[in-house]
């Protein structure tokens, strides 16, 4: 039987029966599988209008009746604040986010006991300017502690999210204004450690007889900046996803916020990488929300510069973008004026910003004006959004919209063709514009017939129609049917202007020889526009009961192969971890998501916002509508289009949505 392997993550399985189907539901229903952690009720909003506050306070209550009543629905909490007692419960039940805020690489706690930590400068000194002062990023005993902290945070408190601050390398970049030139012998880390990970790392040798500093950071700046800049990403965005990693093993759908320096792409000639090395185009898959710090008046920029760095983001990154805006000068002598906050939060709020963020409520408490500014313009634009996203929802499209359909899904007997038309023209019609389309599956996962006790496979894929003449006993673990399966609806479907993706559960069999019979038999239709592997069923066997992942070598190999059929067809990939699937081959490839086991909308929409995150801009796609879901979904007033729409809210690369064939009659029902 196929069961979720853990309950923290949303686990897909197919079933092979409505038994099966309904067994699961039964268990959903004891939360014997129910994904750890749960989304807030507020978190159907889907804008932050948030403050940072640091400091104790008194009578929560009051607070948060206040934040409430100026439109603040998000509380970036310091570590102190969370153990304050009953604080994040009194927050949550008045309908209030809070994110913890974690300091990264800056801890000067830990650099006063253990000064060896820190990160060094091109110039050898320890990374320390004012009050900031940077650990070494890559220090792997620092790391792992931080991992652990921030594991014991998220099992601590009954959080919303986590908030990750400092994330970089060192630079005082509050004091980084118009025209400054950063000379790259002040960033970090060139400790002899980073130095010799590097070396060992990238293959580039410093010559022996360039030693000591600065010179040997400079003749690696000099030689082979490209190289050092890409390893120092490299240690932000894996730390990014070590901490990914660790809290979404405690809460699956905990959400997860990174703070940016407010530099665009070719500020200060590209110093978002070369001296914070802070690249979204690395980040963004692992991270919920992106957050730039906008403080323009401390930076000395116009307030209209706010809108121009969350536009910069947005052309690069997917992720809904809350750009954060100082309420009360800092470092500079001149005051920010009223109007001067104004024009800033207005600029905050501009498309295509998805909130705001106020650093920070002890200076917003200070002023009744300020706030009278924010209740104003909050109002403003929570209404104007969700007029415009009320408009908008109705129109999203998708380039295919449709149905699964696998032999065993359906209730039997098995739906004629004028079913498949109907109920997947239909599907499509709640998306103008969209193809109607399937997905066809056209070989199965065979039975072990002997093991009559469990759901148990064989190491063989069952195709759905005949052997080549000839060929019945020439392929190893491919058995073939008696007749053709498909050839009547693959005509019909050809006729109406259909799509179709033809997919297999390969278990052990070769996928070239798969695609080569598949294709031989049916890319004379027109309506077939591709080939799909399910790689749960991926060189399946009882040890590895969700499949092998897929190299890059191997997705590569498939899609030359399928290409010489049609080099206009594509080859999607399913699975519901993105970790099998290829980690960097891209080409030719679509990804379709098939998760299940969610107790909420939401749950749903933020697992697949993920998906579409972690492949884009490559194209993805999605399966739902799965029994074990039904006890929310069916008290949608338009299942399908409901989740769809909710899902092409948040994935822009969304070119697939189908509903599965186990529920599909309950939708659409079967004429007598």
């Amino acid at each position: 039987m196929n069961f979720p392997a853990g309950k923290n993550t949303p686990k897909n399985r197919i079933f092979a029966s409505l038994l099966f189907a309904l067994l699961a539901l039964v268990l959903l229903s004891l939360n014997a599988y129910a994904p750890a952690g749960s989304l807030p009720a507020s978190s159907s909003s889907p804008y932050i209008i948030g403050v940072k506050v640091y400091q104790p306070v008194d009578r929560p209550e009051a607070l948060f009746n206040a934040w409430k009543k100026l439109g603040i629905n998000t509380a970036f909490i310091s570590q102190e604040l969370a153990g304050q007692e009953n604080f994040i419960r009194l927050a949550r039940e008045a309908g209030i986010k809070i994110f913890i805020i974690l300091p990264v690489f800056y801890n000067p706690e830990k650099l006063k006991a253990s000064p060896e930590l820190s990160a060094i400068t091109g110039e050898g000194r320890p990374a320390k300017d004012d009050w900031v002062e940077f650990v070494c990023p890559g220090n792997r005993a620092y790391r792992q502690e931080l991992v652990e902290k921030a594991r014991k945070l998220v099992e601590d408190y009954q959080l919303d999210g986590l908030s990750l601050d400092f994330i970089r390398h060192f630079v005082f970049w509050e004091k980084v204004y118009p025209g400054a030139e950063p000379d790259l012998l002040k960033t970090t880390c060139f400790c002899p450690d980073c130095l010799a990970t590097f070396q060992e790392e990238t293959g580039i040798k410093i010559p022996p007889e360039i030693t000591g500093y600065p010179a040997a950071p400079a003749w690696i700046l000099k030689n082979h900046r490209q190289a050092w800049q890409e390893w120092r990403n490299g240690q932000v965005a894996s730390m990014v996803e070590e901490i990914s990693l660790a809290v979404r093993q405690v809460n699956h759908f905990l959400l997860l916020n990174i703070h940016l320096v407010p530099w665009r792409q070719e500020d200060f000639g590209g110093a978002r990488i070369s001296v914070a090395a802070q690249d979204p185009k690395s980040l963004f898959r692992y991270v919920d929300y992106l957050s730039p710090m906008c403080y323009a008046h401390m930076v000395k920029r116009p307030p209209e510069w706010i809108n121009s760095v969350v536009v910069d983001l947005k052309n690069i990154a997917p992720n809904p973008i809350i750009p954060s805006i100082q309420v009360k000068e800092a470092y500079l002598p001149q005051k920010l004026t009223l109007k001067e906050f104004d024009l800033c939060l207005q600029s905050a709020l501009k498309p295509p910003s998805a909130g705001v963020v106020f650093w920070n409520w002890e200076a917003l408490a200070e002023s009744k004006e300020k706030q009278q500014v924010v209740s104003k313009r909050i109002r403003e634009f929570t209404k104007q959004k969700e007029t415009e996203r009320s408009q908008t929802r109705q129109k999203l499209t998708v380039p295919r919209a449709g149905l699964r359909s696998s032999p065993y899904g359906a209730r039997q007997p098995f739906p004629g063709v004028d079913y498949w038309l109907g109920a997947a023209g239909d599907m499509a019609r709640r998306f103008p514009g969209s193809k109607p389309a399937l997905v066809w599956i056209v070989s199965t996962m065979e039975r072990d017939r002997a093991r009559k006790d469990a759901q148990v496979y064989t190491s063989r894929t069952r195709l759905t129609f005949p052997a080549p003449s000839g060929g019945e006993n020439n392929y190893e673990n491919i058995v073939f049917a008696d007749s053709d399966a498909n050839e009547a609806y693959l005509e019909e479907f050809d006729r109406a202007g259909y799509q179709v993706w033809l997919q297999v559960e390969p278990a052990m069999a070769d996928l070239p020889t798969l695609i080569d019979l598949v294709m031989e038999r049916y890319s004379r239709h027109p309506c077939v526009i591709g080939f799909g592997v399910d790689v749960e069923w991926h060189r399946w066997s009882e040890q590895d009961n969700e499949g092998v992942a897929v190299t890059d070598d191997q997705a590569r190999l498939w899609v030359e192969r399928l290409r010489r059929w049609n080099p206009g067809y594509l080859l999607f990939l399913k699975h519901w971890e993105a970790r099998k699937l290829p980690p960097a081959y891209r080409d030719g490839l679509a990804f379709i998501d098939d998760s299940q086991i969610f107790k909420s909308l939401d749950e749903i929409v933020l697992e697949f916002a993920r998906w579409s995150r972690w492949f884009y801009p490559s194209p993805v796609g999605f399966q739902f509508g799965y029994p074990s879901d039904r006890p929310w979904w069916q008290k949608l007033s338009d299942p399908p289009a409901d989740i769809g729409r909710a899902i092409l809210e948040v994935a822009p690369n969304c070119s697939d949505l189908f509903w599965v064939d186990f529920t599909m009659k309950e939708i659409w029902p079967e004429k007598k």
